[in-house]
């Protein structure tokens, strides 16, 4: 005779006096504690009657039903999953189906809510442009639809350099997690991207003769801008953008940052000696320092073209500005100042760096000779050029230049 599904013994168990042992459905011991005999055996009972009409309930299974559960059951073992496993799987992509959205649909959705949640300017239209690009290559796609490797080929046949490929990469997370948290995906499917490989490249920096040539190049509405991310290596969008001349001490000689990308990069800069020329014609007891946006970049695009003019009049077409890397000033900023003063904890403080050197003596050490370094800190603006009358004493004696 077979034993008895659910046994009941005694236990010591703290305020228990009965317990009900069975196997449950995964082969493990299931434990019900009870005060007194009675009940116990009306549980037991209860559930013996539960498994009898489970047993009869298997018995009218199906046939097709039987034999589908088999077959899924012999696809899964392999794997060392269940029937149920896949079940649980599945049905977050088929509800996610049932509640997606177009990916065109979505991309509009993230940047009502970027924009609401303060999102820059700049930031919002690169996130537009980028992703609207990847929208419109897929206008019949509806969000849900797509997989990692779906994604990965995508983003690997972009005309574009890595770099590019994988800021690509970085705003399709953005979307996709978008997506994830309002439930029209069970997952993000971008996260699961290759991301490309970089070669590692020095940053790009301006050399002497170009600085010089930009900032007498510069009008005076974005020159200060230009002063301050060569010779205080602020940061551009982040920083420049968002200062005061409030913030500006020319007296102490400090700039105070407390508008930027984080709370570690809030700081008192230095403000050099040659910066403080530079500066002073321009001062003001508040309002920005700098144009924003595209007015930053429409002046700074025409500042370089000035420079590069005037350099290939002068026949010395090197000292032209053709190209323009990423962050050069306060890439610039950085490889001067280090090689000045030959102090990398300094440098990286006025840069706004975390404690690890590693990464800034990586990108900085050794890039600029200590002869070009000096000369850099010694540009300053050429006075204006004095009147005849202004050059002549009262007395009819030149006046001291």
């Amino acid at each position: 005779m077979p034993k008895p599904a659910f046994t009941i013994k005694p236990c010591k168990y703290p305020g228990y006096k009965f317990v009900v042992r069975s196997k449950g459905p995964d082969g493990r011991w299931v434990r019900k504690f009870f005060q007194s005999h009675g009940e116990a055996k009306t549980y037991a009972d209860q559930k013996t009657i539960e498994m009898m009409n489970q047993g009869r309930e298997s018995v009218e299974f199906p046939a097709w039903l039987r034999v589908m559960a088999l077959r899924a059951h012999d696809q899964l073992s392999p794997f060392g999953k269940t029937i149920a496993d896949a079940v649980e799987f599945f049905l977050p992509h088929v509800k996610a189906q049932a509640v997606s959205r177009p990916v065109v649909d979505v991309v509009i959705e993230l940047l009502n809510v970027k924009k609401k949640d303060g999102a820059s300017a700049r930031y919002l239209k690169d996130l537009k442009n980028r992703l609207e690009i990847f929208a419109k290559a897929h206008p019949q796609k509806s969000i849900a639809e797509f997989t990692a490797p779906a994604i990965d080929d995508w983003l690997r046949g972009l005309p574009h350099s890595p770099v590019t490929r994988n800021n690509y990469k970085r705003l399709l997370g953005v979307l996709f997690s978008c997506a994830e948290s309002r439930n029209y995906i069970p997952s993000n499917p971008a996260q699961k991207t290759e991301k490309a490989k970089v070669k590692p490249e020095k940053p790009g920096i301006l050399s002497v003769e170009q600085v010089s040539r930009l900032l007498r190049a510069a009008s005076d509405e974005i020159l200060p801008a230009i002063a301050i991310g060569l010779f205080a290596g602020l940061r551009p969008e982040a920083e420049v953008w968002r200062l005061d001349w409030s913030a500006i001490d020319l007296k102490e000689k400090l700039i105070d940052v407390t508008k930027s990308k984080n709370v570690a990069s809030d700081r008192f800069v230095a403000i050099s000696e040659n910066l403080c020329a530079w500066l002073k014609p321009h001062a003001k007891r508040s309002g920005p320092i700098s144009p924003a946006g595209d007015k930053y970049h429409t002046l700074m695009q025409a500042a370089r073209a000035a420079a590069t003019a005037a350099a290939v009049k002068d026949r010395k077409p090197e000292e032209g500005i053709q190209e323009w890397p990423s962050d050069c000033l306060r890439h610039t900023f950085a490889s001067m100042h280090y090689a000045f003063w030959k102090n990398a904890g300094e440098t990286a403080q006025q840069l706004g760096h975390g404690q690890n050197l590693s990464t800034f003596i990586r990108h900085y050490k050794n890039r600029v000779k200590p002869a070009d370094a000096e000369r850099f800190w010694k540009l300053l603006p050429r006075r204006p050029k004095r009147s005849e009358a202004e050059t002549t004493k009262r007395d009819g004696s030149p006046a001291p230049s």
